[in-house]
């Protein structure tokens, strides 16, 4: 079984990666973010005119805005000043986070787990030489192809 664990966290992350919800522009308004997550509570991939990847919100950063006066809990401290911060968006620019969990669209299931892990996140952007967005994964997915994957 550890055999067959092993080669299948070896598989380019392409097996597993699902298509990221539709982009939206970082001038996007909370309304239509709002609408957005009322659909679904996949992470929102902001991306510029040029299509490069420009920041990622997740239902965090939702929180996070909607909640300004919130205790920031055990696992995930939030500052103030970016609950703040948050608390004022006006669009996706204001509400993203700039820095998102990002690997190569080339990259193997086990880079995906060991970026997740590092960055204490269940879900990471597959992205292009061009910074461009080309997919998501979740952790649920990975651990979907992982059941199906092995033996029973």
């Amino acid at each position: 079984m550890e055999k067959a664990f092993e080669k299948i966290l070896q598989q380019p992350v392409s097996a597993v990666m699902t298509a990221c919800p539709l982009p939206i522009r970082p001038d996007a308004p909370l309304s239509q973010i709002l609408e957005r997550f009322s659909h679904s509570n996949h992470p929102l991939v902001v991306v510029e005119s040029d299509g490069r990847l420009a920041g990622v919100i997740t239902p965090a950063d939702l929180i996070t805005a909607l909640t300004p006066g919130a205790v920031a809990g055990e696992k995930h401290l939030i500052s103030s000043l970016d609950r703040l911060l948050k608390s004022t968006a006006q669009n996706a620019r204001d509400l993203m986070s700039d820095e998102p969990l990002t690997v190569p669209e080339n990259a193997k299931i086990a880079d995906a787990l060991h970026a997740m892990e590092h960055g204490h996140s269940s879900s990471v952007i597959l992205i292009n030489r061009d910074q461009q967005a080309v997919g998501c994964l979740e952790l649920s997915d990975i651990i979907a192809y992982l059941y199906r994957s092995l033996p029973h």
